[in-house]
């Protein structure tokens, strides 16, 4: 049998020259970003950054005052026996001070102890009564708990012992400027009205803890607790970094 002849092509397989030329690429064009993309920019651009910054430096300032202005008053108020201060109980008839009775400066500042009074210069609440001591003469100030019923019940007093200290020389009250031959001081607190098992509360300043105690629980707990402001982020970093060198 005759085989076929092959059949010889003159055409060329490269494309027409004109196809080239119209063809031909003059610039790259990246395709279009997709949709995830486009939304990404539109959320994080520098606009948005900035503006977070913004709102993250005014948290981390408004934060920081008040972790401060706490901090200060929780000290202020548990350092000074403040948490500890009753506020209803059963009370004893106020006290009786006279002109000329027998009882030195001492006695009536520790009755005046009992009734809840602080020292002048302590750091605690404003509204507490306090008392002072400026030679022989004992200041007292009446504090929230004078006022009963909207009315000033106990005067301001200025109390002036007598030279061997043993009695009352004259009493002064400031509110009306007049020496008095006797004077009410606020009463005592018998017992407070608390839950069942709480028992009698006293009024405990941190000067009144033993520095036994004190030293103790510190040691124990966190010793550089007078050191920060609640968290200490020293002592956090310190453990992390010895749990690590451990494991290694």
């Amino acid at each position: 049998m005759q085989s076929n002849p092959s059949i010889k092509r003159t055409r060329s397989k490269a494309p027409p020259k004109g196809w080239i030329r119209a063809h031909r690429a003059t610039s790259f064009k990246a395709a279009p970003p997709g949709r995830f993309r486009r939304i990404l920019r539109y959320v994080f651009n520098i606009w948005t950054l900035s503006l977070a910054l913004v709102v993250l430096l005014v948290a981390f300032l408004t934060a920081s005052y008040y972790w401060t202005e706490f901090s200060d008053r929780i000290d202020r108020k548990l350092l000074s026996g403040d948490v500890f201060t009753p506020t209803a109980g059963i009370y004893s008839a106020p006290k009786i001070l006279r002109a000329g009775e027998q009882i030195n400066m001492l006695g009536v500042i520790d009755y005046l102890k009992t009734a809840g009074y602080v020292e002048k210069n302590n750091h605690a609440d404003a509204s507490r009564s306090r008392y002072s001591v400026e030679g022989d003469v004992l200041k007292i100030e009446p504090g929230a708990t004078a006022i009963v019923d909207g009315k000033q019940v106990f005067h301001s007093l200025a109390v002036k012992f007598a030279k061997d200290g043993k009695s009352v020389a004259s009493i002064t009250d400031n509110s009306t400027n007049s020496t008095a031959e006797q004077v009410r001081l606020e009463p005592k607190m018998l017992s407070s009205i608390a839950a069942e098992g709480d028992g009698r509360r006293r009024t405990v300043s941190f000067n009144d803890l033993p520095q036994h105690l004190i030293k103790a629980i510190t040691v124990t707990e966190d010793r550089a607790f007078f050191e920060h402001y609640g968290v200490n982020f020293r002592g956090i970093a310190r453990a992390l970094w010895h749990r690590y060198e451990s494991d290694e």
